[in-house]
């Protein structure tokens, strides 16, 4: 009988169909990113993104928790189900934009426009793509910039990211 039980509770944990609560909102982010008319208006859009996603994590700090798989909705959710962003500013010289991680790239974000991004690419997240490693199944985005001005605060960022 207690063998049962402690089934029952390790099993029952997880009513969901394998979709983590943040997939809908991310894949309806990634339609409106796909109809935006220009890419300043895509920046824009990374911006507010990454800028709300850590509003969410701070406001759900046990989402934030990679150890902590509690159910949520659907199931479990971590930082893992947000979309990835990333800025490549020198040709093997690149940062992920991780607001909860480095606060301090808060500010640099809000440098970014369409005159020191040059391109933006979408890497999408296929359902149906089965030989994906797991750590590889969520979307993302990259920014590349060879704007000098912008260099410099990121490697200014870079150097304050270091110190803590």
């Amino acid at each position: 009988m207690l063998l049962f039980l402690a089934m029952g509770v390790c099993l029952g944990q997880h009513p969901g169909n394998g979709e983590c609560a943040l997939h809908p909102e991310n894949k309806a982010w990634i339609l409106q990113y796909k109809k935006a008319e220009s890419q300043e208006n895509q920046i824009d859009m990374v911006v507010q993104k990454i800028i709300a996603d850590t509003d969410y994590f701070v406001e759900h700090p046990e989402m934030a928790n990679l150890d902590d798989r509690r159910v949520f909705g659907k199931m479990a959710c971590t930082t893992d189900c947000s979309i990835r962003f990333a800025l490549v500013y020198e040709k093997k010289k690149g940062l992920v934009i991780d607001l909860k991680k480095n606060p301090e790239l808060a500010e640099l974000i809000l440098e970014f426009n369409s005159e020191n991004i040059e391109s933006i690419h979408l890497n999408e997240y296929n359902d149906k793509d089965i030989y994906s490693p797991a750590a590889l199944k969520r979307s993302g985005i990259i920014l590349y910039t060879s704007d000098r001005d912008l260099k410099k605060k990121i490697r200014k960022a870079v150097k304050n990211m270091s110190k803590t």
